[in-house]
């Protein structure tokens, strides 16, 4: 073969293509494609909802600043959603109230009338259980006490209550030992009145007039009364004392 003649076919190999490599550019040319970058998931966010305290303190904020705002700019706008907060809550004092009747069915045993009736019909029969109460609780003092009463003489207040341990004494059936702080005996309601001889030191009794219950056998006393009371009223502390205050509900 003529060597132009292969000269051509070589130059024929390269121009149609059939054994053409692509030549080797800049690197970058041949990375492999990199993937789509996944889409990374976003967390989800819970709000933790808003205790029941929560709720109600801050309706209650809404409500005193939509009432201060009424107040000092009283426009029938701001009256409105003053009053649209107020009904609110009304509404929910309402539906609490009804409940609460309702609780009292299903949970009887929670129902203080049961126990304590606040009806006026049965404030007799309690008060005949209360006078029950105190002739117990003055028997017991009769039992194990006696009662030292110490009062002046000189003073109007001392000698009128005199009267009503006197006869707060004699409906009970109770044992007074009266006793003159001042040197001055109140004749006319308890002549057999006996002077100080430092029994009120001993008792550190510092305020008169004054009734105090005292247990020889243990030599303990304890005070029941300081001031004036009406019968009524002592004859509650004297329950009261008895029972170490307990509750009586």
């Amino acid at each position: 073969m003529l060597p132009h003649v292969a000269d051509a076919k070589e130059q024929e190999s390269y121009t149609t293509g059939f054994d053409y490599k692509p030549a080797i550019g800049w690197q970058f040319y041949n990375l492999p494609e990199k993937e789509k970058e996944k889409n990374m998931p976003v967390p989800e966010m819970t709000l933790s909802p808003l205790s029941a305290m929560e709720q109600m303190n801050a309706i209650q904020q809404k409500l005193d600043e939509a009432k201060a705002t009424a107040i000092m700019n009283p426009t029938t706008e701001n009256i409105a959603i003053y009053k649209t907060y107020q009904d609110y809550f009304t509404e929910k004092a309402t539906l609490f109230s009804s409940q609460w009747e309702k609780t009292l069915l299903e949970y009887p045993h929670l129902d203080y009338n049961l126990q304590n009736s606040h009806y006026n019909g049965t404030a007799e029969i309690k008060a005949v259980k209360e006078k029950e109460e105190q002739a117990k609780a003055a028997n017991l003092i009769n039992q194990h006490y006696g009662i030292f009463f110490f009062y002046r003489g000189n003073e109007p207040l001392d000698n009128k209550l005199a009267e009503v341990v006197k006869s707060f004494s004699l409906a009970y059936g109770l044992t007074i030992i009266p006793i003159s702080v001042d040197g001055r005996i109140n004749a006319a309601v308890y002549p057999e009145s006996k002077f100080d001889q430092g029994q009120a030191a001993m008792m550190s009794v510092k305020h008169f007039p004054a009734i105090f219950l005292v247990e020889p056998k243990k030599e303990e006393y304890k005070p029941l009364a300081y001031g004036f009371l009406s019968e009524d009223d002592l004859a509650r502390r004297m329950l009261n004392v008895v029972t170490d205050f307990k509750p009586r509900i």
